[in-house]
């Protein structure tokens, strides 16, 4: 597991942080018909050489303001997680909270909690540097494709993910030169230019990470305080059937939704004590896995480690399952701060 620690200067005028943005002209969006996905309709766009993004938007901690500002540093294959176990501790405290508010509304209001997991709307942003699938123009099949494979894998959790819209936009630096940090620059300017919809509406990222990122994504506490950071970002190739090995089945996407709606890595924490993941039917894991092992037991009292579970680091075709401690974690979560 690669830990690094990433350093970036921007120039801040006026409380204004100006970014540098390439080929921002070349827009193109598909609108869900009647009769489904139209094809991409290109249309032009205001062009400019500086994304402004409000010096709010970097991330500055602050521990004393009572506001949970923990960046989601949680990408699947070079992890740069950096969650205390006392973050946690208060992540979990609010959520108990968050819960209890949710439990006391109105038996309508808590129905259509119900109606709005089976069916969450899904903003594809296809972010591309030339009309190519290895310049990131992926086709709607290839979209259409990781949607159903992602309602396969959360099949009976109550989940379930409607595509209803895909958008296209070229930027050769969103799309070649994004780091998997959450404060990444061009990440935070893409984010701020196209997110779309609310806390209950999926928005997907496809770019080329620079570095060894395979996705990355936003807690659901974060979208109160950093609404546009909401969403997932997933290496470009790894649908079903794409070109990135050993990671073409999906499952990025699968894993990188699961931190969406709440779900933490079964090897949370780093050790074989204490809460781990906050689930009680997955056992405690010190490491996470990586390629597809026959067996893996990182915690010897917890008999085995969670190989094949979506949400630790395993090849594709290793991964198999959620557990329903997951399910019910990720339908608290949702609850509490999405639906």
């Amino acid at each position: 597991m690669k830990l690094s620690t990433f350093t970036f200067l921007l120039l801040v005028v006026g409380g204004v942080a100006a970014i540098p943005v390439e080929d921002t002209s070349d827009v193109a969006e598909a609108f869900e018909t009647e009769s489904g996905l139209d094809e991409a309709i290109t249309f032009d766009a205001d062009a400019g050489d500086v994304l402004e993004v409000s010096a709010a938007d970097i991330y500055t901690p602050d521990p004393t303001d009572g506001t949970l500002v923990i960046p989601y540093q949680n990408d699947s294959l070079a992890c740069r997680s950096t969650l205390t176990k006392s973050q946690i501790a208060t992540i979990e405290h609010q959520f108990s909270s968050a819960l209890s508010n949710f439990t006391a509304q109105p038996a309508d209001v808590i129905a259509a909690a119900v109606v709005k997991r089976s069916a969450i709307p899904v903003v594809w942003h296809v972010i591309y540097s030339s009309k190519t699938v290895s310049g990131g123009y992926i086709s709607n099949s290839a979209i259409k494709k990781s949607i159903s494979a992602m309602n396969a894998h959360y099949k009976g959790s109550g989940f379930g993910f409607k595509l209803k819209k895909i958008k296209r936009k070229k930027s050769t630096n969103w799309f070649k030169k994004m780091t998997g940090v959450p404060t990444d620059p061009y990440m935070l300017a893409m984010k701020n230019a196209l997110h779309t919809g609310g806390a209950s509406t999926l928005n997907v990222y496809t770019v080329s990470f620079v570095d060894d990122t395979l996705g990355l994504a936003a807690f659901p506490w974060d979208y109160y305080g950093y609404p546009k950071r909401d969403g997932v970002v997933i290496q470009y190739n790894s649908y079903p059937g794409g070109s990135l090995k050993n990671y073409n089945q999906g499952k990025t996407l699968t894993h990188e939704v699961g931190h969406w709606l709440g779900i933490y890595h079964p090897f949370q924490g780093v050790d074989c004590d204490g809460m781990g993941d906050y689930v009680v039917d997955t056992p405690q894991q010190l490491t996470p896995t990586f390629g597809c092992p026959k067996s893996k037991n990182s915690c010897p009292q917890s008999g085995g480690d969670n190989i094949h579970n979506y949400m630790d680091y395993s090849y594709d075709k290793c991964m198999t399952k959620f557990t329903k401690g997951q399910m019910t974690r990720a339908t608290q979560m949702s609850n509490a701060y999405r639906f």
